[in-house]
């Protein structure tokens, strides 16, 4: 997207922002006041502000900490045209990298509004260059903390000085687990022409597992484009950075092994289930069934593979991000699509258990200290997290994009063509999606969101397997000789698992793994596990 010029309003260019630093953090002016320019009318919690500020314009800019993230302009696409209606507004947003992100918060030139991953330094620092949300709410537009925010949300977020400074996307609450109002994000499927072919085996055992890549290979041993079929693959591995692909913990989903026993870490790397899973992609491995590609390739080199139908199985770790290649292969044969079944299972063949998204969400949303419009950007950040904000984000505008239908939302014929045939347009012409920094996703499926087509099987095979994880959300230490440690030990951990599975005998396999799990305590294994029950321990304290 290209930069362009940005003019704040001048209507309190004259007024100063002044804000507190956080308790929470131990700065020394926690205890300071905060000043903000007076409101430009009585707020009231039962009506958002920004259907009273309709007189006033304002220009924002939105910093978004994602390379990819593109915008195709303010008022291009049909969201933000609805928008830029409602609350008279301009938006430009710029989007970055970590790099970016430090630069503008050392050099303090920050904009008005700033969204990153919650787990990045940063995060912990917001009191410094951040507004409290409650603060602006409470001055400006009460109706965000009545009922825009999730109070669970709000909760899990507020530091020890009382404040929140970065409101999430994606937080999922207990709430709308009780509701049925998540979806999972992990998934094993199959080409389902050759899943059919050769029986619909269960896979979910070793030996059906093993079976099943025996006889698809036998059946289908290449693929259209002449290339061999590969029997299994995963999500890619990342051996430099510590990133299991879906050989790690997403393996210990499917087996059911539980994160927390009696509230306290469970070491899942230990469980003999999981060992045992180890040994069956070993053999696979060995047979050829998994190829050295899995070590190799990217992620997206991998899915660009599953679009053109060259695996038979897959594990996958985020459904979602699967939407464009299915519907690839499925343009390219409908015959050939890929379907969701059971995966492997623990001995007692019990059913995996996968989270359908945690409270803590994926990335914060704070408004900073540098904005000459604080209340216009609360008042944005409350039209994005209301019920009403996450339709118009969500499904565009009733009677264009969608229609509702005994209270679910049924897209417009000619929204859901372009939405299944070519998503790069209909992100650019409708912008549905696009928008997720702090929309209530939750409620968009209370509403009817849907998958699209290609994926819409695999989410909900997924529908009955889903419980919260709460308590078990960032417990890893992030600075110091333990975060160190982690890191040391999690590139390692990878590092053992590539190796397992390319041993070449079971005994080989299992020793590589036994090292792993006994070299770890020289690298302070121990002293992470007691970090991780503290922090166990305060989530769960949290929560109550």
């Amino acid at each position: 997207m290209k930069k362009k010029t940005v003019l704040l309003s001048l209507a309190l260019a004259s007024m100063t922002v002044v804000a507190t630093a956080c308790g929470g953090t131990g700065a020394a002016e926690s205890k300071k006041d905060l000043e903000l320019p007076e409101a430009r009318f009585e707020a009231d919690k039962e009506t958002p502000s920004w259907e009273k500020d309709t007189d006033h314009n304002a220009k924002l800019k939105w910093y978004v900490n994602f390379d990819w993230y593109a915008q195709p302009g303010w008022g291009v696409d049909t969201v933000t045209r609805k928008i830029k209606e409602d609350l008279n507004i301009e938006v430009e947003f710029v989007s970055g990298n970590d790099e970016n992100l430090n630069t503008m918060l050392a050099g303090g030139d920050l904009p008005d509004l700033m969204t990153f991953d919650k787990n990045l330094s940063a995060a912990q620092e917001a009191p410094k260059f951040a507004l409290p949300i409650n603060k602006l709410a409470e001055k400006y537009d009460p109706y965000f903390l009545e009922h825009a925010a999730k109070k669970e949300s709000v909760k899990w977020f507020t530091l020890e000085d009382g404040n929140i400074y970065g409101y999430p996307s994606f937080s999922a609450t207990k709430e709308d687990y009780d509701a049925g109002n998540v979806v999972g994000d992990q998934v094993f499927i199959v080409r389902k022409d050759i899943y059919e072919a050769i029986g619909e085996p269960d896979m979910s055992t070793p030996e059906g597992f093993l079976d099943a890549l025996t006889k698809a290979k036998k059946f289908a041993p290449k693929s259209d484009d002449g290339s061999e079929l590969v029997a299994f693959g995963s999500t890619a591995v990342d051996i430099a950075n510590g990133g299991d692909g879906a050989y790690g913990g997403i393996v210990q989903d499917f087996l059911n092994l539980p994160p927390t026993v009696d509230g306290k870490f469970n070491d899942r790397d230990a469980n003999e289930e999981y060992i045992a899973w180890l040994e069956v992609f070993r053999k696979a491995f060995n047979e050829g069934f998994i190829t050295n590609d899995q070590f190799s390739d990217n992620d997206n080199t991998m899915k660009e593979k599953l679009g053109q139908g060259r695996y038979f199985a897959y594990l996958h770790t985020n459904t979602k991000g699967l939407n464009e290649f299915m519907s690839d292969n499925n343009a390219r044969n409908p015959e050939q699509t890929y379907i969701a079944v059971d995966g492997p299972k623990n001995s007692e063949g019990e059913q995996s258990t996968f989270t359908g998204g945690n409270i803590g969400g994926w990335t914060q949303t704070f408004i900073t200290k540098e904005t000459k419009e604080p209340q216009k950007a609360i008042e944005l950040l409350t039209y994005l997290a209301s019920e009403y904000g996450t339709m118009v984000t969500t499904f565009g505008i009733e009677g264009e994009t969608y229609n509702l239908v005994d209270g679910k939302v049924e897209y417009a014929k000619e929204t859901e063509d372009l939405r299944n045939s070519d998503i790069a347009r209909f992100d650019k012409e409708v912008g549905l999606g696009s928008y997720w920094f702090v929309s209530n996703d939750n409620y968009a499926i209370e509403k009817g969101q849907a998958p699209a087509t290609s994926i819409r099987q695999m989410v909900e095979w997924a529908s009955d397997k889903l419980a919260p994880r709460f308590e078990t959300e960032d417990i890893d230490p992030k600075e110091g000789a333990q975060a160190r440690n982690l890191t040391k030990i999690n590139t390692e951990r990878v590092q053992a698992l590539v190796a397992v599975i390319q041993a070449g005998s079971e005994e080989e396999g299992r020793q590589i793994w036994d090292d792993f799990l006994t070299n770890r305590e020289n690298s302070g294994w121990n002293d992470i596990v007691e970090h991780r029950n503290e922090k166990i321990a305060e989530n769960i304290e949290k929560l109550k």
